[in-house]
């Protein structure tokens, strides 16, 4: 019905006001890690709970907890979306070669999901690398993130290859989870 539409429409257009998109200060780290080690608790399989606290850890020590120099250098960057002035998800872009960047720690805290979060966030990323010059963009998920393997098939991303991780790495817990990685050309 028409009445349907119309509140459909406002409220699209208030969560677009009540959204922002910035770059990540070093204000935003006790959420940005209360929201990094939440997510991967929460996806936590039984029986593999030592690997992903070993993951958080090592994520923690050798990424999170250092962004403005892990994502410092020329052609990568890190952000944070607010909703209503709060930090909601965050996403980086790291530089693999001159032509191609790949999305990385893209995670929208869980009381904000299904909101288009994600979805916003990743065009704002395929944005800034295409106006940076990158002619490609990459990224992997696991197989215990399904909606974010819908999210990144929907915007055409393309699976390039599927592995099962073994060894644990600051981008993957390993423990024999399947991984998918996927590009999509700009």
């Amino acid at each position: 019905n028409h009445e349907g539409k119309v509140l459909d429409e406002t409220y699209k257009m208030m969560r677009l006001i009540a959204t922002t998109i910035r770059p990540y200060t070093i204000a935003d780290l006790p959420r940005v890690r209360e929201i990094f080690i939440n997510w991967n608790r929460q996806i936590t399989p039984s029986g593999l709970e030592a690997p992903f606290e070993s993951y958080i850890q090592k994520s923690l020590v050798e990424e999170i907890e250092c962004i403005p120099d892990y994502y410092g250098g020329r052609g990568s960057g890190f952000w944070v979306v607010e909703f209503c002035g709060i930090v909601a998800g965050m996403a980086g872009l790291e530089r693999l070669t001159n032509d191609k960047v790949e999305v990385r720690r893209m995670y929208v805290a869980e009381e904000f999901r299904r909101r288009g979060i994600g979805a916003m966030l990743l065009g704002h990323l395929e944005s800034w690398a295409k106006a940076f010059g990158y002619r490609q963009i990459v990224l992997s998920t696991s197989e215990l993130q399904p909606q974010a393997k819908n999210l990144y098939e929907s915007r055409g991303y393309e699976l390039a290859r599927e592995e099962v991780a073994q060894s644990q790495t600051n981008r993957t817990v390993g423990g024999g989870i399947r991984r998918f990685y996927f590009e999509k050309w700009l």
